[in-house]
């Protein structure tokens, strides 16, 4: 079809690179023209009736285009978009949930049925030795509670006078302050790292 447009427009005894031109008439229809190649467009279109036709067709192909209205979306429509896409992520972060969830029971349960195997399983073989460890205990508790009893007659015994309860209150009062303080510390050593934490 372009040797028949540019078929008239050749003369024999000169060529005529009409590519270049055609390139120059795309540029021309988006306004990218400096003024000398305007000016050779100009002219080779004056002489050349097939890059004439053929700049006359684009330019009424442009003006079509520009005239088409251009698509307005329906009012509402990227509200409508943006509900779908949160509905959509909700019920995606749903379905992991529950798959995370019943994965995370079967586990759960498949380690306390070992857990419980396990426990029987040593259970039954050591049944002599826990008899010893369960006499073993309660011996131990009593040695306990006899000895707690004696350190309960002893802390009695010491604040009865007034001397003794004035030390151990101003030690239990010094204890505190000295807990608050250690507490006041490590809140305000950790206060940039937590503050530098949450920018993240």
């Amino acid at each position: 079809m372009a040797e028949r447009l540019y078929g008239a427009s050749r003369s024999p005894s000169r060529a005529v690179d009409h590519s270049e031109y055609l390139m120059l008439i795309s540029l021309a229809l988006d306004g990218m023209l400096d003024s000398d190649e305007k000016r050779r467009l100009d002219g080779h279109l004056e002489q050349c009736s097939g890059c004439r036709g053929q700049w006359l067709l684009w330019q009424a192909i442009d003006d079509k285009l520009r005239a088409a209205p251009i698509p307005v979306p329906a009012p509402g429509f990227s509200r409508s978009v943006a509900q779908r896409l949160a509905r959509q992520e909700r019920l995606r972060n749903l379905r992991i949930g529950v798959i995370l969830t019943v994965f995370t029971l079967i586990v759960w349960s498949l380690g306390l049925v070992g857990v419980c195997v396990m426990a029987g399983g040593i259970v039954y073989t050591n049944l002599g030795r826990l008899e010893e460890t369960g006499l073993f205990l309660n011996e131990v508790w009593a040695v306990a509670g006899v000895v707690g009893q004696s350190l309960w007659d002893v802390i009695v015994e010491m604040t009865a006078t007034s001397t003794a309860l004035g030390v151990a209150s101003t030690y239990l009062v010094v204890v505190v302050a000295a807990l608050a303080v250690w507490c006041v510390i490590i809140q305000r050593t950790t206060q940039p790292l937590r503050t530098r934490v949450w920018e993240k």
